[in-house]
């Protein structure tokens, strides 16, 4: 107990001193903005780490004469962190406010975890809702500014110091055990002190400094000031107590230097005579925040909240961290979209005093740019996706019509014959078929027939015409050189001269065969002066899938020029129709019926695409600019895919300019107090932001602490109380009795308790049934060996043959047997069966199966008639449909003839005298038991001196591994093959060793059995 106390003191007065030391710490900015802008750096720190030296020699002279080596090593390594840490907040001070560089440091705290966690030491979930708090903090004291965080590369070099002294803090704690305080104090500022000579030397070097010593008053007051009580003091009572407190403890007391900065910045500024900031409310506020979160941290004062235990794993440790990570990652991001949100509106704010109007011609004419953009390239779109579905219409017609003919020759004879003529007078102005021939080479005659069908083609031809009155004609040309047209052109085609038209070598009809689908042609001027044309044409084909001709339709652009360059184009645009090498299709300037075109890239054309020609050519779609300043002009363009064409919309920028101008002039005037204002109040809408995420994350941790233990205890008790039940108390009952699931948890225990008692009472008595069980199981196991036959000494002595046999079941009785007998005194009787089943039923079945095959062997008959018997017997009374696979071989010792007889049993392996075992397959009978009066076949085999039968049940090449592969014939063959001199007896060890290494440990489901016996002859006789 005194020895607790003892520690309590101990970690309260090292506490006491680094509260101390944070004092001296916070004044020393005052010092530090004191010194002069021309001194070095490195010379200030040589300077007061040689004054701390000598002061610390005076006073530890006997134990810095006595220093040990691991100690100047351990001095090193702080002198270079520490070095690191004077040198960046030397040149981040200078000419700073006390307070914002107090600020900074303070900002040093958030780094300690992070380097804890890489160094993988332990850290308590709740130092994060501290360095949250903390950071909160900091930025209330920064007035909610997170950009005055970096306003200036000396807040940059601020936080490298930040860094170099968090690393310092977990050095500090980690080094200081066991070490002398003075020794190693000593060491670290001799270590700085050459550091910081090397530096200085440098810079006198590079020219950036001089040699000679400071005579500045100012600098020899902070270098006193520094050197006795930052340097020696502050060291050495750093080093003492950080060995009593962990370095996050000792950090977040440090970090309170920031509320001693506030107190004593306007004393210490009047007395050097220094400029100082007022402190604000919220300036306050965030100092309290600092003290919070050292709270914390602290674990006696967290235990009061519930916080008990959280270094070991529990649910509510898992709830506590879930339910916190959850709040802070909620806070930290709404918190930073507002904060983000607000910044960009002050900044978009501050932004507009810089002359709103001046930037209102750029803005407006980016927007109604990009506007212009957008609604030109949309029009361009829209003009594509319109003459897209026009075509469309024009190349369904075509695909339909081709379909059509394609139609009519795959199914002719359901079509009726009608007569085409040749284009006649009377049908000029009308709607009329005409007949044309490629050739007079042609024989009409010879194509009357196709004529004919084709005729069929009005039905199609008719209703096109007249639903698009842009169709001049549409045709069909075949093959074979007949042409069919329809149209109202028929005085076109009078006279000999027009009866005839090689179609097959013009472009359409060579187009669309190669192409085998609908195509569209280039633009042309109708031959008629009927304006430009396009001709769609698609490919049909015959019966057999060959091509049959082409059917085509002549389409006026009229309309559909007038659609892309006319309709919606509101003036000052423009619209134009080019094809994929830049001649123009349809334009507002191009008359449609002149006859005549022109290339955007014609020299001697103005045209405004000629500059921006090839790269809409090539993209297809997009949009571009061409010319410069006002005469500027935006083209948006689109394909249109099918007829490989673009439309280009032309918009000049002026259109833009214009209105533009007006919103600058309209919108000149700025207000910088309106600005202001917003400003200051945006300010504090972030500082009341960051207050009120403070305070959630308080309350939430404290109401987060009670909850979880609230049901935390009553798992505890639960827990306590199971573990008693789980030594063996089961008289125990748990006495939660909570109105929750914990309380249903704990009356489902007690229950459980009770069951338990219940199910350990069955347990006995089912144990001792059980057990009665194994034994009769066990009698029967050695019944069941007793009545397999195993005089094999009798067999193998004074008889001509050598006989062994052995059975291992699956379960405790098996279904397989054995059985062999003397017939009379020259005749040996062999069996081997397999019940199907397993366990008491098969046995039973296998003592009833033996009993009657023996019986009727003993009456002499032959093995065909032993198995027609015993399958007779057994058949006859079989109520629960059992069957047994048998091998019964009768052996006449005399004359070595085995004479076998085989009812769905394995083949036997047999070995000749001098030769390899292998399967007998002999003739397969039905099985005993399975089907009544089944006949079955009988067969010899001769043995000769010295071989060998081997007989099995399928235990043995069923036999299955890990991996459920079958042991098979072929590895028992190999077996059997192994030595061949080995008697039965060893043979059957071989098998039995080969199946073994085979499985391994796995289970095996079925019995096994086998046999295997050697005829000698007269000579073993």
């Amino acid at each position: 107990m005194n020895n607790v106390g003892s520690k309590v003191k101990v970690k309260g007065l090292a506490t006491a001193g680094l509260l101390f030391i944070t004092f001296l710490s916070a004044i020393q900015f005052v010092f530090l903005a004191n010194i002069p802008e021309d001194v070095s750096n490195f010379a200030f720190v040589f300077i007061t780490n040689v004054i701390g030296m000598t002061v610390l020699f005076v006073v530890r002279a006997k134990s810095i004469l006595h220093l040990k080596g691991q100690t100047l090593k351990k001095g090193a390594g702080l002198a270079l962190l520490l070095t690191g840490f004077n040198f960046f907040i030397l040149i981040g001070s200078k000419g700073m406010d006390s307070v914002v560089v107090s600020s900074t440091v303070s900002l040093y705290f958030i780094f300690v975890t992070p380097i804890l966690l890489l160094l993988k030491k332990k850290v308590n979930f709740l130092n994060s809702i501290a360095t949250l708090i903390a950071i909160i903090a900091l930025l209330l004291l920064f007035g909610g500014d997170i950009e005055a965080l970096f306003r200036s590369a000396k807040i940059f070099y601020l936080l490298l110091a930040d860094v170099f002294f968090a690393l310092y803090v977990v050095a500090v704690s980690a080094v200081g055990e066991g070490e002398d305080n003075g020794g190693i104090v000593f060491s670290q500022m001799l270590f700085s002190a050459l550091f910081s000579c090397v530096g200085w030397g440098a810079e006198v070097a590079t020219g950036r400094a001089t040699l000679g010593v400071p005579t500045d008053g100012r600098f020899w007051i902070s270098a006193l000031f520094i050197g006795i009580f930052i340097r020696v003091i502050y060291g050495v009572i750093q080093v003492a107590c950080q060995k009593e407190v962990s370095a996050l403890s000792a950090s977040l007391i440090f970090s309170s230097e920031i509320i001693i900065t506030i107190l004593m910045n306007p004393i210490m500024s009047t007395l050097l005579g220094v400029a100082h900031t007022k402190t604000t409310l919220y300036q306050w506020v965030g100092a309290f925040l600092l003290i919070i979160s050292m709270l914390v941290i602290d674990d006696d004062i967290m235990r009061r909240f519930g916080y008990v235990g959280t270094d070991e794993p529990s649910v509510s440790k898992k709830m506590v961290i879930n339910t916190l990570t959850f709040t802070m990652v909620t806070l930290i991001l709404s918190t930073g979209i507002s904060l983000s949100a607000l910044y960009f509106i002050r900044d978009s704010a501050s932004e507009a005093t810089g002359g709103l109007g001046k930037k209102a011609t750029g803005i407006s004419t980016t927007a109604m740019t990009k506007e212009l953009e957008n609604s030109i390239q949309s029009t361009a779109k829209d003009k594509a996706k319109l003459a897209e579905q026009k075509l469309e219409t024009y190349s369904a017609s075509v695909r339909y019509a081709a379909s059509y003919a394609s139609s009519l020759f795959k199914r002719s004879t359901q079509y009726p014959k009608r007569e085409v003529m040749p284009a006649q007078e009377k049908n000029a102005g009308k709607l009329s078929m005409q007949l044309l021939l490629a050739n007079p080479s042609i024989s009409y005659d010879s194509l009357r027939d196709s004529c004919k069908l084709l005729g069929n083609m009005e039905d199609v031809f008719r209703p096109i015409s007249e639903k698009n009155e842009n169709v001049m004609s549409i045709y069909i040309g075949t093959r074979d050189g007949l042409m069919i047209s329809y149209d109202a052109y028929a005085q076109l085609a009078l006279g000999e001269e027009n009866f005839y038209y090689e179609f097959r070598k013009a472009g359409w009809y060579q187009m669309a065969k190669k192409a085998g689908t609908c195509v569209f042609t280039d633009t042309y001027w109708d031959s008629y002066g009927r304006g430009l044309t396009i001709t769609c044409v698609a490919p049909f084909y015959m019966a057999d899938g060959s091509f049959g001709g082409c059917v085509a339709m002549d389409v006026l652009m009229e309309d559909l020029n007038e659609s892309m360059v006319s309709e919606g184009i509101v003036n000052p645009d423009v619209a134009m129709l080019i094809d994929n090498e830049g001649n123009v299709i349809a334009s507002k300037d191009l008359d449609p019926k002149a006859q005549e075109s022109y290339s955007i890239f014609d020299e001697e054309k103005d045209s405004d695409l000629k500059d921006a020609g090839k790269t809409i050519i090539k993209k297809k779609n997009g949009i571009t600019s061409t010319g410069e300043g006002e005469d500027e002009i935006y083209v948006a363009f689109a394909s249109i895919d099918s007829v490989d064409w673009i439309i280009c919309i032309l918009s000049p920028v002026t259109s833009v300019i214009e209105p533009a101008n007006h919103i600058r002039e309209t919108i000149e005037a700025n207000s910088e107090s309106v600005v202001k204002t917003f400003r200051e109040k945006v300010g504090t809408m972030v500082q009341n932001m960051l207050i009120l995420a403070a305070m959630i994350l308080i309350l939430v941790t404290v109401t987060v602490g009670w909850f979880s233990k609230k049901i935390s205890d009553p798992l505890k008790e639960l827990k306590a109380d199971v573990l008693e039940i789980s030594n063996g108390n089961l008289e125990r009952r748990t006495t939660v009795d909570t109105d929750d699931e914990i309380g249903d948890l704990a009356q489902s225990f007690n229950k459980m308790t009770d069951a338990l008692q219940k199910h350990i009472t069955d347990i006995r008595e089912m144990t001792a049934k059980e057990e009665r069980i194994a034994g009769e199981l066990a009698m029967a196991t050695g019944i069941q060996a007793g009545v397999l036959p195993t005089n094999f000494d009798e067999y193998n002595t004074g008889k001509n043959l050598q006989i062994y046999a052995s059975m291992t079941p699956a379960k405790e009785v098996g279904g397989d047997f054995y059985d062999f007998f003397m017939v009379d005194e020259d005749h040996l009787c062999v069996v081997i069966a397999d019940v199907a089943g397993k366990g008491v039923p098969a046995a039973l079945f296998m003592m009833v199966s033996k009993a009657i095959l023996a019986s009727h062997a003993m009456m002499k008959k032959s093995p065909a008639k032993i198995l027609e018997d015993t399958n007779t017997a057994i058949c006859s009374n079989n109520k629960e449909d059992m069957f047994v696979t048998v091998w019964l071989g009768i052996l006449e010792l005399s004359t070595g003839v085995l004479t076998a007889a085989n009812a769905g049993h394995e083949y036997p392996a047999i070995r000749m005298a001098g030769e390899e075992f292998e399967n007998y397959k002999d003739k397969h009978g039905f099985v005993i038991g399975g089907l009544e009066d089944v006949p079955y076949t009988e067969y010899t085999v001769q043995l000769t001196p010295g071989s060998t039968v081997f007989v099995y049940t399928d235990g043995v090449p069923e036999a299955t591994d890990a991996k459920e592969e079958l042991f098979g014939r072929e590895r028992m063959l190999r077996a059997l093959n192994r030595d061949k001199e080995a008697d039965p007896k060893e043979i059957l060890s071989n098998v039995r060793e080969a199946v073994d290494d085979f499985v391994q440990d796995a289970e095996q489901f079925d019995d096994l059995t086998m046999l295997c016996f050697t005829y000698l002859g007269n000579e073993g006789k």
